[in-house]
């Protein structure tokens, strides 16, 4: 939906409306319900699935939590000058491929997000097909639904777009890990823990975020496949960053063979808002951390994050909420501080040495016990 049209066309679909509108003020409804009414996707719309959590129920079914972003896409390529020229970047200035991954992965930040749309998803291996809620102004989204458990679903439940009888949409494809109720999860940061993004230098962030090529940080891929292999054990991967990166973000995990897991980032934002100040930062990891700690009451959990930014304050914090439930806390330094700076002696007060674990750059093992 283009924001250049001060005034909609009359339609005969809006005519149409104008009748219904008036037949429910003579019924006594309001108008403004009939005219918002839900409704299914246009052939421009889009939905993006991010990847959920499953449950596992006591009779045997499965609670699924779904997460979708329905929007369209502007292609005025002319808002990517205005949004380099916001992040203080210089297209012209910048490789042809470093120009084409900014393109790809700014894509996004200029789409519109769509209210009151609504969309079914049908599971794979499965007959269940449910309607999501109509979509808020933010474009989301968010279901929870118990279903008989799909054959395939051992690791994944996989879902599908559906928009009317028997049109299957296989591009907005979705999955959502399924977490048994025991065992270790990992919830780990992204940027500066598993990615190079050196947050703490503005340029830097921005030229590693959108231009050039998503690079691993050493050794973490491998130490997270290592525990990966311990049964039951499940990754979450937690970032402040937007729902417009999710695309790039997942595939970066993916493609550096990092365990695959559930991702939670923040709501669809604008670029004008697409640095988090560390309060909305804060408040949504920590939002993140608590559900799942909640929805997971059985399990263990790992912390994994880095000296870059509030990560080990967030997870001491955790700690003396929940000692019981939290295995071990890993924090990548990035800031070369050091164990015994007064920073650490300060947040980790109180916490057993053995459980928290400073990862420097010349580790050579991975801290932390692994998951029995």
């Amino acid at each position: 939906m283009s924001e250049c049209a001060p005034h909609p066309p009359t339609t005969p679909d809006l005519r149409r409306r104008s009748l219904v509108a008036r037949a429910a003020l003579l019924a006594g409804l309001a108008p403004l319900d009939v005219l918002r009414a839900a409704e299914p996707l246009e052939p421009d719309e889009e939905a993006l699935f991010m990847n959920g959590t499953a449950r596992p129920t006591a009779d045997g079914r499965l609670e699924v939590d779904i997460h979708a972003w329905i929007f369209e896409r502007e292609h005025r390529w002319g808002l990517n000058t205005a949004l380099a020229r916001y992040l203080g970047l210089n297209l012209k200035k910048l490789s042809p491929a470093a120009r084409l991954r900014f393109n790809q992965r700014t894509a996004l930040f200029h789409a519109e997000s769509e209210e009151d749309k609504q969309i079914d998803v049908a599971f794979d291996g499965s007959p269940v097909r449910v309607t999501m809620p109509p979509s808020g102004k933010d474009g989301r989204s968010n279901l929870r639904i118990v279903i008989d458990t799909p054959r395939a679903a051992q690791q994944w439940a996989q879902f599908h777009g559906v928009t009317g009888p028997g049109e299957l949409l296989h591009r907005f494809k979705g999955q959502a890990l399924v977490v048994p109720a025991e065992g270790v999860s990992v919830i780990s940061d992204i940027d500066d823990t598993i990615k190079h993004t050196q947050v703490r230098e503005r340029r830097e962030m921005l030229l590693n975020t959108f231009a050039r090529r998503f690079e691993a940080a050493p050794r973490m891929a491998a130490w997270y496949r290592a525990l990966a292999k311990a049964p039951d054990t499940r990754f979450h991967y937690l970032s402040a960053s937007p729902i417009q990166l999710y695309p790039p973000l997942s595939d970066f995990i993916r493609s550096a063979d990092f365990p695959a897991g559930s991702m939670h980032l923040r709501e669809s934002t604008t670029w004008r808002t697409l640095i988090p100040d560390a309060a909305d930062s804060r408040a949504h990891k920590l939002g993140v951390i608590n559900r799942l700690l909640t929805e997971f009451a059985q399990r263990r959990f790992v912390l994994v994050g880095d000296s870059g930014e509030a990560d080990p304050e967030l997870y001491a914090q955790t700690f003396h909420a929940h000692p019981r439930r939290i295995d071990s806390i890993v924090i990548r330094d990035v800031t070369g501080e050091g164990r015994t700076a007064a920073r650490y002696r300060e947040t980790f007060a109180g916490i057993d040495p053995v459980r928290w674990h400073l990862v420097t750059p010349d580790t050579t093992a991975w801290p932390a016990q692994a998951p029995n």
